[in-house]
């Protein structure tokens, strides 16, 4: 896994990363197909309206690479739109006085060379660590502010040029400090495929908005319950006609049922707890063979900013202390202090 610290203007950001991986990896965008491009075209004009301050981080990226922002743009933006290979498992649990947060990231095995865990701090934006398998894209995150945010792949019915989620998620974790902001955000956006996003703040207000390019509806705890999930098919009765199923090989509702029960019985959890639940076998997934299994795992606490991953199938005993968002607000506290007193 790749552990970019990646702070400033967003051209610069996307500048010193792609040329990291030019120079370091000889890294060149893989071809897709004239489909895929045309797709990721239309896309691109949307997250130009949508994010102009990602479009400039493009820029910069496709400058370190050494091909057009256009073609970085595209293949960005047509990932995880035709193929929803990745299958999920997230939750977020409300004690009386701390939120924690947990999430696997169920992929094929060969991916793991691909994945990463970033420090993003882009200038007059939020701060925040957040882990992905492609580079700019996001797919979950915690900011500064202790806000949580977390996709799954839903195998909808409909795609459409649009924004895809790991903009989505991007603009959430740099721009919003409350579960009531990033909902906004999801609601109002132009999606390309369907997902169901978890978002937790460290108030407790815990969400999901289970989203597609037809509908977008949000989904509560129960009255009697303080956690919320998601795994890979639509929850709420509304938006079961847009989900097309077909992720029985991904035991997607044994996932669903086994978090359920965990959580159901507990009054409080702190992270031992959150990593055990998510080690688990009827939550952790490895399919040997298909070579498919849970290929990073992540628990936070959102009040303390605590952050601990596992950068393979998880246990409770490999997850490692994530300290680079306490040395970016360390780092800015110094640095404005100095320049007050000057």
């Amino acid at each position: 896994m790749y552990h970019p610290r990646l702070y400033g203007e967003f051209y610069e950001m996307g500048l010193k990363y792609g040329s990291l991986l030019h120079d370091k990896a000889k890294f060149s965008l893989p071809k897709i197909s004239k489909e895929k491009i045309t797709f990721g075209m239309e896309s691109y004009k949307e997250l130009k309206n949508f994010s102009p301050e990602v479009i400039e981080e493009i820029k910069g990226f496709a400058e370190g690479i050494k091909d057009k922002p256009e073609h970085v743009g595209a293949f960005l933006l047509s990932l995880g739109v035709f193929n929803t290979t990745g299958q999920c498992s997230v939750f977020a649990f409300r004690n009386n006085n701390a939120v924690v947060f947990g999430r696997n990231y169920d992929m094929l095995y060969q991916f793991k060379k691909f994945t990463e865990s970033s420090l993003i701090a882009p200038k007059d934006k939020y701060a925040y660590i957040s882990q992905s398998d492609v580079f700019i894209g996001r797919s979950d995150g915690i900011n500064e502010k202790g806000l949580a945010v977390a996709m799954s792949f839903v195998n909808g019915t409909k795609i459409q040029p649009g924004i895809s989620f790991h903009f989505i998620i991007r603009k959430v974790l740099e721009e919003c400090e409350s579960t009531e902001q990033a909902v906004d955000v999801i609601l109002n956006t132009k999606v390309s495929s369907a997902n169901n996003f978890l978002v937790a703040d460290k108030t407790g207000d815990l969400t999901v908005v289970e989203s597609c390019p037809q509908k977008a509806m949000v989904r509560k705890p129960n009255h009697d319950e303080n956690f919320i999930t998601i795994t890979n098919q639509f929850q709420l009765s509304e938006m079961k006609k847009f989900d097309a199923n077909g992720v029985e090989w991904s035991k997607s509702k044994e996932r669903y049922e086994g978090l359920e029960k965990q959580l159901k019985n507990l009054e409080e959890i702190d992270l031992l707890k959150a990593k055990a639940i998510l080690s688990d076998k009827c939550v952790c997934l490895d399919l040997k063979k298909q070579q498919f299994g849970t290929i990073w795992s992540v628990v936070s606490n959102l009040n303390s900013l605590t952050i601990e991953r596992a950068e393979t199938k998880p246990k409770t005993t490999n997850f490692k202390p994530e300290t680079r968002l306490d040395w970016w607000l360390n780092k800015r506290d110094i640095n404005i202090s100095k320049t007050m007193k000057k």
